[in-house]
């Protein structure tokens, strides 16, 4: 095989890769991306999409922050959610049913 076919050979493959790594990097993007919408779409869901982003953070990092101290709070938000998705009724009147733990 001469230098030159060698090297043709070599600049294919480097070209392939190059596609592979594009093609890897798009698939990646658009993940991140559907993934960026589906969370907005529980923003809408959950009927807070009239509300500033940072009062939604702060929402987030205060169940965040209840989730830490008290891990059993996430299957309170567990059959939360559960129930809105099922829905019992826009997410809004899911907040009626009590869920809450009795006090220990």
């Amino acid at each position: 095989m001469s230098t030159q076919h060698k090297l043709e050979h070599k600049q294919q493959h480097v070209a392939r890769l190059e596609r592979s790594l594009a093609l890897s990097k798009l698939k990646k993007r658009k993940a991140d991306t559907r993934r960026k919408i589906q969370f907005g779409g529980l923003v809408i869901k959950a009927n807070m999409d009239s509300h500033s982003k940072a009062i939604i953070l702060g929402v987030l990092l205060d169940a965040a922050e209840q989730i830490e101290r008290d891990p059993t709070v996430l299957t309170i938000y567990q059959q939360k959610g559960e129930a809105a998705f099922m829905g019992y009724g826009e997410s809004r009147n899911v907040k009626h049913i009590n869920y809450h733990r009795a006090a220990d």
